[in-house]
């Protein structure tokens, strides 16, 4: 991963790490796995769950829509490169989004601050159509 595409963003969480959150995507009859970042703004979106949202891709390399509610990202330093795999919140309009790909893009100020990591499903997301319903949960919440 380039150092300039996320200059911030921590380490992707391994497997042993005590504070991973994971959480389950699904729409329609796919589903994708994914792990929120140990950070304050990630464990507020984590607090949030479960939750519904529609998402729409109107650029072609995010899947993206509104929380219920905003977060406050405090001083977490902004993404201006996103990068493919990765969920991002878009603070001042409170948008979660979903990067599947790089269209060699950089977001304008005040840029997006990193909430997790595509773990397995990014293709079914990135397929997934225009416009769709997300319901998004904790794993250990989830019925499988």
């Amino acid at each position: 991963m380039p150092s300039t595409a996320t200059p911030s963003m921590p380490a992707t969480p391994t497997p042993n790490s005590t504070s991973l959150v994971r959480i389950v995507l699904r729409f329609g009859d796919e589903s994708a796995a994914a792990t929120l970042a140990d950070t304050p703004v990630a464990r507020e979106f984590a607090a949030m769950l479960p939750l519904q949202l529609n998402l729409h891709d109107p650029m072609g390399q995010a899947k993206s829509g509104p929380l219920p509610q905003p977060i406050d990202v405090g001083a977490d330093e902004p993404v201006f490169n996103p990068t493919v795999g990765q969920i991002y919140l878009s603070a001042p309009s409170s948008t979660f989004a979903i990067f599947h790909d790089d269209l060699g893009q950089s977001i304008p100020d005040p840029g997006l601050v990193w909430l997790g990591t595509v773990d397995a499903g990014l293709d079914r997301i990135a397929h997934a159509g225009n416009r769709f319903t997300v319901q998004i949960d904790l794993v250990d919440h989830a019925a499988f």
